[in-house]
């Protein structure tokens, strides 16, 4: 199968770098694939999971947060805030992030701190998701 180069990079970190056969991207109205060859394309990415599939056939997922997407000359790029596999999330952090987050959104601050609170609650609860479901 023909593959595409794919660069994924946190804020802080560079996440993954290769060769991949498939790609499947959380985007606002849904999920978004692609393949080699892929037409030249920008988007934002939100938080949810990415799907990847190595040359070798191995489907590997990642929790991801909000970010952007690029694609051009078969080559992919994206840049999110950040990424994790499923194996480097630490469920009970991630519980006590939620819990914490649900009680800063009740507590009435400012708009600026109900948004991020409730950001912070969203990425949370994605990691969490993909911790239960997928366990390796």
């Amino acid at each position: 199968m023909k593959t595409f180069m794919t660069h994924i990079y946190e804020a802080d970190n560079t996440f993954f770098e290769g060769e991949l056969i498939s790609l499947v991207v959380p985007v606002a109205d849904g999920l978004y694939g692609i393949l080699a060859d892929h037409q030249n394309t920008v988007m934002a990415v939100s938080t949810g999971m990415v799907k990847y599939t190595l040359p070798d056939g191995t489907e590997k997922i990642a929790a991801v947060s909000d970010g952007m997407l690029r694609v051009e000359n078969n080559d992919v790029l994206i840049l999110v805030d950040a990424a994790e596999h499923p194996e480097e999330i630490d469920e009970t952090r991630e519980r006590e992030r939620e819990a914490a987050m649900r009680e800063a959104i009740l507590q009435k601050k400012s708009i600026q701190e109900y948004y991020m609170a409730e950001a912070s609650l969203k990425r949370a609860m994605n990691r969490l998701k993909i911790k239960r479901n997928y366990r390796s």
